[in-house]
């Protein structure tokens, strides 16, 4: 097989991959990914706001629920009849109702705190609103961009991947499922051949039965470093 049709193959491709990574290195790409997790991040933090606003509120209910009970008690102790206590017992009540208000007073205190917190996060809530606005609002607006600049180099990248299908009928079949499956994590596939011992891909020395065999007239062999494919032209 010619090396030659493959080689043209690969140029014509290159063209493409140009224009593939003209598309994701552009600014409005770039700016769209940033947005795109700053974005993400706000509503993770509106999620973990939420989160705590339902685990104050629970604190609320909880605390609510044993201030009632302790009023109540107040209140039964309250509505002894005087004239039924001995002494001993009026003491006792009286010692059981100033405990009781300490409780009560203690209860205030974690309400006033947790309303507080409640506040806080309430507050955070607001301003991280406003920032999720923003950063999607901007996301859009460079989702906009690209999808237009997208457009712009849709026509060139149609009439390269027509010239590359035109192509492919001419090329060995095994060669050219090779050369996709590497392309997609090294480019270029094809590298020259450096004399006296190296990969034009990696740059490293290859042994020297690999070298031996390019220069037997076997036009092509794989790195064993990178998995390119180094050729050499006669």
């Amino acid at each position: 097989m010619s090396i030659e049709k493959m080689l043209k193959y690969q140029e014509t491709d290159m063209r493409l991959i140009k224009l593939e990574n003209e598309l994701k290195n552009s600014e409005c790409a770039k700016k769209m990914i940033s947005y795109q997790a700053a974005t993400k991040k706000s509503f993770d933090t509106l999620t973990m706001f939420n989160d705590l606003a339902k685990s104050d509120m629970d604190q609320v209910r909880k605390v609510m629920s044993k201030f009632s009970d302790i009023v109540k008690q107040v209140e039964e102790l309250m509505d002894e009849s005087v004239e039924d206590c001995d002494e001993k017992q009026l003491d006792y009540c009286a010692k059981q109702i100033e405990k009781l208000n300490q409780s009560l007073e203690e209860f205030e205190r974690e309400v006033v705190k947790i309303n507080k917190e409640l506040s806080d996060t309430s507050y955070k809530q607001g301003k991280e609103f406003e920032q999720a606005g923003k950063t999607s609002s901007a996301y859009r607006k460079n989702a906009e961009e690209f999808n237009a600049l997208k457009q712009s180099k849709s026509a060139e990248a149609s009439e390269i991947m027509k010239e590359l299908r035109g192509m492919e009928g001419q090329l060995d079949k095994e060669l050219l499922d090779k050369y996709k499956k590497i392309r997609a994590s090294k480019r270029p596939v094809f590298v020259p051949f450096r004399a006296p011992a190296s990969c034009g891909g990696c740059g490293m020395d290859v042994a020297s039965d690999i070298v031996n065999k390019l220069g037997e007239g076997r036009h092509i062999q794989e790195c064993p470093n990178c998995g390119r494919i180094m050729y050499k032209m006669d």
